[in-house]
């Protein structure tokens, strides 16, 4: 299982899920685990593809999402690390 701390890192990850159409993130996320590599780097490039989606989204509506970006990414490293995808979280970081 996803390690969220916070209610609403879920509710943002499928937020953003929904807004850039991507139902293999929807997916993953309400089933709670990832299941393979082609999965883990999947996800892992979702999030700063939200990252991106989320700033554009910041400048309409003047929220800020720093905070809750901070949280998911530690509940993604934390989740990645011990689900064993480290290494597919780190090369689609270093891209990024």
């Amino acid at each position: 299982m996803i390690p969220y701390k916070l209610h609403e890192e879920k509710e943002t990850i499928l937020k953003y899920a929904k807004l850039l159409n991507d139902e293999t993130t929807e997916s993953i996320i309400r089933r709670d685990e990832i299941l393979n590599k082609e999965e883990a780097i999947h996800l892992a490039e979702f999030y700063w593809k939200m990252v991106d989606a989320s700033n554009e989204e910041d400048k309409k509506t003047g929220y800020n999402s720093e905070y809750i970006l901070e949280k998911i990414i530690i509940t993604f490293m934390a989740y990645f690390r011990s689900s064993g995808y480290e290494d597919e979280w780190e090369e689609v970081s270093d891209k990024y």
